[in-house]
Parts: structure tokens; sequence; C-alpha cells
């Protein structure tokens, strides 16, 4: 598959969708303009997101926050959202179900006072639904969300493991890495198959999720045969990755495992095949900017968690239907990405929460019945995966934790120039397949 269209194209469409959304997010409350989907075949909609027809809520108007970031270290993200949630909106509606009337707020990347200030005026607005990202804005969006019950879905972020049993708050992606490890040493031990250990490098993310992630995955790798190393730990956002880099090559290993993110995986992938680094390496991330950071040492580079490939979807009927409608909608944008796609799903399982409602009798800006229709019925429609039966894949929430499970992710490796997927499996890694 293709990484991405040109980054000139990409930011400069980024940039236009950027304004229109701020200008939108000024008011208060403020409702985006839907994107421009051209004819919808309502029946297809209906059909492909497993809607129930006979109670779709055409003729109201709900209102509903999305709060992301449009400003700040993450505001590549918010804009792509937001799109996501547009295009699922006007489909909504057009396919005869309620409109859906967003107001957008700006968390600026995870600041705690503005995950406060924009919750608050959700809740002063009557909101009681939501899409966040960056985990209810790091958390500090979840005693207004509480306050004002706003039930709350969260596609950008999941739960991690601070967001877990919040009240009105619910994850629908994974909690990275730790639902991705069982794959990601599965895959490991398949692509070396003598591997008896491996080395580690890891994000400094704090003590208490270091820790965790260390105990999590130093099982899932011991459960293949393979002892993990204890982890070298490197600063969040750095660019000097020398020491990590040469404590690996003292352990020689046959294979690395690396949890870092951003353009942190590129960097150091750079700087570990300069200093003569050989071994495979995997990891639980990918973004754009990894192969023009690292250049050829990003080649072989694979890595597991719930991506989205917006050039291989032919699995999945509903998510070939999302993009192409994407494409229609946003051409300025190239693909979409996982930003794209997870609040596009999300923005539909806010509709399913809708119909579960209304098919019980019930009022659909009650958030105590929003809540329990969710309780009821925890599994949603997904454009990742995909069944016999079905014409898409599904999603559920654990009702425990309020983390999404039953999501499936992949194993994907950069080819050189391509993303090829090599393996699919959940969180528990049970079903892990290699890919023919």
């Amino acid at each position: 598959m293709k990484i991405m269209n040109s980054r000139r194209r990409l930011f400069g469409g980024m940039a236009a969708l950027s304004a229109a959304v701020t200008l939108a997010a000024c008011s208060s409350p403020g409702a985006a303009p839907l994107a421009s989907t051209g004819p919808v075949d309502a029946a297809e909609v209906v059909a492909l997101s497993g809607a129930d027809a006979d109670h779709l809520g055409g003729g109201l108007t709900i209102p509903v926050g999305i709060n992301v970031a449009m400003t700040g270290g993450g505001s590549i993200y918010g804009p792509l959202q937001v799109a996501g949630a547009n295009l699922a909106a006007a489909q909504i509606l057009a396919a005869g179900g309620p409109k859906f009337e967003f107001s957008i707020k700006d968390h600026k990347s995870g600041d705690a006072q503005a995950g406060v200030q924009t919750t608050r005026e959700l809740g002063q607005e009557g909101v009681h639904l939501a899409l966040y990202s960056y985990v209810g804005a790091l958390g500090s969006a979840f005693d207004g969300l509480e306050q004002y019950k706003i039930v709350t879905l969260d596609p950008g972020g999941g739960t991690q493991k601070f967001g877990q049993n919040k009240p009105y708050f619910y994850g629908t992606r994974t909690f990275t890495p730790n639902d991705a490890l069982a794959g990601i040493a599965k895959y490991a031990a398949e692509r070396v198959p003598d591997a008896t250990e491996a080395g580690f490098v890891l994000e400094d993310s704090g003590a208490d999720n270091v820790a965790d992630v260390v105990t999590a995955a130093k099982a899932s790798f011991s459960a293949v045969g393979i002892e993990l190393s204890d982890p070298q730990l490197v600063p969040i956002g750095g660019a000097d990755f020398s020491a990590a880099v040469s404590k690996i090559l003292a352990e020689d290993p046959p294979v690395v495992f690396i949890s870092i993110h951003g353009t942190d995986t590129g960097l150091f992938l750079k700087q570990y095949r300069a200093a003569g680094g050989t071994a495979p390496v995997i990891g639980a991330d990918w973004i754009a900017d990894i192969p023009e950071l690292a250049g050829t040492a990003a080649d072989g580079y694979a890595f597991g968690t719930d991506y989205f490939s917006a050039t291989d979807p032919a699995n999945n009927p509903w998510a070939q239907f999302f993009v192409e409608t994407w494409r229609e909608a946003y051409p300025e944008l190239g693909d979409p990405d996982l930003n794209g796609a997870n609040f596009y799903e999300a923005t539909f399982a806010l509709w399913a929460l809708v119909q579960r409602v209304l098919a019980e009798g019930g009022d659909v800006n009650n958030p105590d019945h929003l809540i329990a229709a969710l309780e009821a019925e925890p599994t949603f429609s997904s454009v990742y995966g995909a069944s016999a039966s079905e014409p898409h894949g599904t999603f559920s929430i654990d009702l425990d934790t309020h983390s999404v499970s039953g999501r499936e992710q992949y194993i994907y490796e950069y080819d050189g120039g391509d993303l090829v997927q090599r393996a699919s499996f959940d969180s528990t890694g049970d079903d892990f397949q290699l890919t023919e």
C-alpha cells in the first residue's frame, strides 16, 4: 500500500481544513459544516453500517461535542478527526438519521486547563454525547464529563491505564502498546524463529505506566519463548538515542522491540542502523514521517497496532465505502488514516446508541438512557476487521474497564515504499494469523 500522498498536498489541505474547522469552533455552541458527500444511497449506508432501519432517528437534531487538538503539538490530528466525524454525520443525515450538530472544542493537545474549560463549555451547552481525543485530554475532562453527564467515546487515545472505568468515558481505540503486545511477540517469534532473547527500548511515560508496560511486555514475549531484556528508557520527543543504541548493540539481541512513538521511531531507526545495528526492529506505532526521517533505515521495520489501511480495506465493504467517500469529500487531504477512520466509525457508534434508545422508547437527550443502551449492548460496527456474515467488522467495549475489546489489530512491515500487512490479531493474540 502507498504510505501517503505528497506531504505538501496533505499539509496544504490540512491548513484549509484547520482554518474552516477553527472558525466553526469559535462560536459557542458552534456547528461544524458537514462534509460534501454528493449523492448517498441511504439503503447502502444503513446496510453497510448495520443500522436499525426502523429507528433511524430522522428529524431529530442532537448536539454532539467534539474535543480534539486543534492547536499545539497534536494539531495535525484534530482537523482529520473532525473531518471523519463530519463525513459520518453527513452520511447519517442523508440516510434518514438525525442531524448531529457538532460543537467543536480545542483542548490544545492535552492542556489540562483547556480540557477542563472546554468540557465545562460542552456541559453548559447541554451536550450529552461527545467524542474526545488524548484520553479525555489526558484525564482533565473526567470530572466534568461526570458532572454534566456527557456520554463520551474517545477514538483518538482510548483509555490507557489512567482512563479506565471512568464514569461516562469509554475508549474506542486500543490501549497502546499493551493491547498489541501478544500479537507483536508472536510475530517476533515468526520473524526470527530461533530468537530466545530480545532487546527493549521504551519511552519514559512515568514510573507507573512504565512498570505496567514492562510487566505486560515481558509476559507476552515469555509466552513465545523469548526473554525480553530490561528496557532502555528514552525520553518522549527526544532526538539523541545514542545511549540506548549503544546498550542495545552491546546486548546484540537477534530482534529488538521498541515502544516509542511519533518521530522518535524514525530517529531511533536511523541512529540504530547508522551505528551498525542489524537486528529486525518491531514497534507499536507508525506515522508517515518515519521513512523521511529514517531513510533506508526504515526498511524492514514492522509494527503492531489498530492501523487503518486505506489502500487495503478489501475485507471490509464498509471500509471501502468510507475510503471512497472520503476521497470524494476531501480530495485535498489524500487517503484517510486512523484519525479519520476512528472518528468516522465512532460517530456511527453514537448513532447506534441513538437507535437503541429509540427502539426502547427512550429519550435520546437523556444521558441515563444513553448509558443504559451502551451497557445493554456494548458492541458496535467497525471499519476494522470483517466477518463472513456482515459487511463490516465489530468492536466491543469492556464494561468493567471501559476500554475497547475485540478490536482487530495488524502487523504491518515497511518494505521501502509500501506498508505490507504481515498478520492480524486481537488484543489477546489468540487469533493471531499470518497474512498470506
